[in-house]
């Protein structure tokens, strides 16, 4: 992945310490390979690594979605677009034309649903999609969004993830307002028409030309940039689980070509289809063990049929089994480096 710079890091390290105090956070943060003399601006997936860690230290799976909630001051072109909108859907549509801007690796997608309509948020790398905390900020974070640029605290009839839960469901649900859905087929939320089209009163459509005009011209100048063949077969793996893991042949068909020419494309990118998809469960493996999740269902989670198959992949991987792994991760209180790209 390319090293795709956090616009919201300082934001969330700023939360942190007010939450974890200041000597857990910057622990956490030369956990993740930030340091307060880095020249450049933290990455994507360290903000991701953060969050997750967080979450880990703290003992509290809903952190993340804290986070999330919290934050209201976007100062991004899209945000500025959207909050001089003349209505959320109107808001919702501008931000997922031009949200790339500010962070290409979040997608996000507005379709009819019913009476209302599903906003689904999703990331476009495999290690952040299935950074399940990170999906929560993520999510938690747009319904911040909508609420400040709406005024109010409008709550969604739902909120939704992708994947299975590891705390419980009325810690979230607290903390929105609504009920809280997990293990369904997006992450994202579920808005009825009649909060879609809120008037927004903030709305300067001379403003939004002229912010729009901005915006398509950025896009043009940045142009579009082609993910890697690695990024884009680790995004249809993670994807397919836990329903399936992929073989060579599925990700060539659904990639429209040969398996013969993805082997050599992956080549070419310095890996293999199997190297790639050792490196791709290893990680996963990590994050999951370390979310809390029993060895069985980590071991479904990657497709495995066998909870024996795993844990002895994993040794191999690891040089431990995955219970030792574990242990040792949490007796040493160090995280943020075992989700790095």
């Amino acid at each position: 992945m390319d090293e795709v710079k956090s616009v919201r890091f300082g934001y969330v390290s700023k939360i942190l310490r007010r939450q974890l105090g200041s000597n857990v956070t910057e622990k956490l943060l030369m956990d993740v390979g930030w340091y307060p003399t880095a020249k450049t601006g933290a990455t994507v997936y360290q903000e991701a690594a953060l969050v997750r860690s967080a979450c880990l230290a703290a003992d509290d799976p809903t952190l993340g979605a804290q986070v999330g909630l919290a934050y209201r001051d976007a100062r991004t072109l899209s945000a500025y677009i959207g909050a001089n909108s003349e209505t959320l859907r109107h808001a919702i549509i501008q931000a997922a034309r031009f949200f790339q801007l500010a962070d290409p690796t979040t997608v996000f997608e507005l379709a009819k649903s019913g009476d209302g309509a599903v906003l689904a948020v999703h990331s476009t790398f495999a290690d952040l999609q299935s950074n399940a905390r990170y999906q929560e900020f993520l999510v938690f974070g747009v319904l911040a969004r909508l609420q400040t640029m709406a005024r109010s605290k409008m709550r969604p009839k739902e909120v939704v993830f992708r994947h299975k839960g590891t705390g419980d469901v009325r810690a979230y649900e607290r903390l929105v307002g609504c009920p809280v859905l997990f293990g369904a087929a997006f992450s994202g939320l579920k808005l009825s028409d009649a909060t879609l089209d809120v008037p927004l009163t903030g709305f300067d459509p001379d403003l939004v030309a002229h912010l729009t005009a901005l915006a398509e011209a950025q896009l043009s100048n940045k142009g579009t940039r082609d993910q890697s063949m690695v990024d884009r077969v680790e995004r249809m793996l993670v994807e397919a689980l836990p329903a399936r893991f992929l073989s060579a042949d599925d990700v060539a068909a659904s990639l429209g070509t040969t398996r013969r020419t993805l082997t050599r494309r992956l080549s070419a990118e310095g890996t293999s289809f199997r190297a790639l998809c050792n490196g791709l469960r290893f990680r996963l493996a990590k994050a999951y063990l370390l979310e809390g999740r029993s060895v069985t269902e980590t071991a479904f989670l990657l497709g495995y049929g066998e909870q024996a198959t795993f844990s002895s992949a994993f040794r191999v991987w690891s040089g431990a089994s995955p219970s030792e792994f574990r242990g040792r991760a949490l007796s040493s209180g160090t995280f943020g480096p075992l989700f790095d790209s």
